[in-house]
């Protein structure tokens, strides 16, 4: 009898389907369990061999076992990060090492990389998509970052070299801010430290971004932060879910209808302003541009993208998220320092008094740059309490080695803050507050060569390299005004004496805004003004 198989099953018939179906024509019902079960097993450990398979051979952080589901491990660095970071930095041993945290694996390289990594290109290492990536931009909105660095340029290139120009301005925003949102009486009274201090330094990132006519709206300082606290809590949310579950569980927060809504409100603001300045550059308006980020984007814009009205809104609105909440977080975490070691206080203060004395009362930013041990205190608050635990992040853009790591297209990066800024190597009894070490005699030079506002790669407060923090010149001026007026004006305390604890999720630390500080006006003030120097 001739037989009816296909000769072109070759194999497959011989070794699978003529054993599912004897001669008799009866399914074998038990061979069928026993290949799928083969099979199963087979994919099975085709998985754990693929979660397993490590291709660079580093240690993994924050990961139990090898196919252990990335739900975990985001849980745990949502609540644990800052102890999950120094026990993998501890384990390291100043060693590359890859940390899960509930998406892509990072690879956490050593501090010593740096000056091999500023070599590298953009088409090697990308800082802006790094940046989206983090604060999740294509659901808050700054994913503009990735098109263009037109922004950083700008801060660099033209508000930074005008802040002297901005500094009488910026500074009479700034205290009038102060007398508005903290307390003038003499008698200890409860405030919340953060929300205040968020609305001080809005006044001027608002003039620096939109210019003092813009800025006189209220309104629209009002967004600079608000879109900025909004940013954040969709990011915090968002990232505690995996991503296949963001497009839709994003629509259930409040804060991402009041953010979307800021977006579109501060369009209102920005796009007609662009288009009117664009519109007297055409008719040969010749007038001085005032130092203001939109003011220098219109007149330096050069490509379609670079003239774009949305987009320049889109990247004043990145800029306010990057710089309002955090150097406002750093203020606060300053103060509680401070009053949390009086004799460090006292010294800084002494040496506020005494500069005001010698200029005579005559600030501006070349005195200010001089109070070494307010720039000592200064750092080392950024040291030890920055505000966030990850620094240098970069997306590599092609395959690569880097210290013997070799890093493939799309793999994230990044460098642990703590893990230079705590090294017993680099600073001495590192986990301890000393907020004059800076000022003594075995660093004072060094001191002096890297003050606040400069990138330093020991403590990595701006990061590092090219694309380290362009605001950088605008947040150590404004800081420094806040606090020199602050510990001029005011007492500070502990309510029921618990310091202020910083909160972490995620990376991010901060204070809370619901956190307290006990304030009272100083009798002993010398009424610091910054605009004394226009009085000659």
């Amino acid at each position: 009898m001739a037989s009816n198989s296909n000769p072109h099953l070759g194999v497959f018939e011989a070794k699978i389907i003529r054993p599912l179906t004897p001669s008799g024509g009866a399914f074998d019902s038990h061979y069928f369990a026993r290949v799928l079960l083969a099979a199963v097993i087979i994919l099975i450990t085709i998985s754990i061999i693929r979660f397993a398979k490590n291709d660079s051979d580093l240690p993994v952080a924050n990961k139990l076992f090898s196919f252990e589901p990335r739900f975990f491990s985001r849980v745990r660095w949502t609540f644990w990060a800052k102890e999950i970071l120094e026990a993998a930095d501890k384990n390291a041993q100043g060693n590359p090492y890859k940390l899960a945290h509930g998406g892509q694996e990072l690879v956490i390289l050593p501090a010593r990389l740096i000056p091999e990594l500023n070599r590298l290109g953009t088409d090697v290492l990308d800082s802006r998509k790094a940046h989206s990536f983090t604060l999740l931009g294509h659901l808050t909105g700054i994913d503009v970052v990735e098109k263009t660095s037109y922004h950083v340029r700008m801060l660099l290139g033209r508000i930074s070299p005008a802040l002297p120009e901005l500094f009488a301005p910026a500074t009479a925003r700034l205290s009038d801010a102060m007398k508005h949102d903290f307390p003038q009486s003499h008698e200890w009274t409860e405030m919340y430290l953060l929300p205040a201090a968020v609305r001080c330094f809005s006044e001027v990132a608002a003039l620096a971004l939109f210019g003092p006519q813009m800025a006189q709206d209220p309104r629209l300082v009002e967004l600079t932060y608000g879109l900025t606290r909004n940013v954040f809590v969709v990011a915090f949310v968002m990232r505690c879910l995996p991503p296949f579950l963001h497009p839709l569980f994003v629509w259930l927060l409040p804060a991402k209808w009041e953010l979307d809504q800021a977006w579109r409100e501060l369009n209102t603001y920005v796009v007609p302003e662009v288009q009117r300045q664009n519109k007297a550059s055409l008719n040969g308006d010749k007038a001085a541009i005032e130092p203001n980020l939109i003011s220098w984007m219109v007149k330096d814009g050069r490509t379609e993208l670079e003239r774009d009205p949305s987009v320049l809104s889109a990247l004043c609105g990145s800029v306010a998220a990057g710089s309002t909440y955090s150097i406002a977080n750093f203020v606060c975490r300053a103060l509680s320092d401070l009053t949390g070691h009086p004799d460090v206080l006292d010294a800084v203060l002494e040496e506020i008094r005494a500069k005001h004395v010698s200029i005579r009362g005559k600030w501006d930013m070349a005195a200010l740059a001089s109070l070494q041990r307010l720039e000592s205190a200064m750092k080392e608050t950024a040291r030890l309490a920055p505000g966030t635990l990850i620094v240098y992040s970069r997306i590599v853009q092609r395959d690569c080695v880097i210290g013997s790591v070799s890093l493939k297209k799309g793999q994230p990066i990044a460098m642990s803050g703590p893990g230079r800024a705590k090294d017993p190597a680099v600073f001495d009894d590192p986990n301890t507050y000393q907020g004059l070490r800076f000022c003594e005699e075995d660093r004072v030079e060094e001191h002096l060569a890297k003050p606040f506002r400069s990138v330093d790669t020991d403590i990595l407060t701006w990061g590092a390299g090219r694309w380290a923090c362009p605001g950088r010149q605008v947040a150590d001026m404004a800081a420094k005004v806040m606090l020199v007026k602050l510990l001029d004006e005011y007492d500070f305390g502990f309510v029921n004496g618990k310091r202020l604890q910083h909160n972490a999720i995620h990376e991010f630390l901060f204070i809370h805004p619901d956190k307290k500080i006990l304030v009272r006006r100083r009798g002993d003030s010398v009424g610091i003004d910054f605009s004394a120097i226009d009085k000659d």
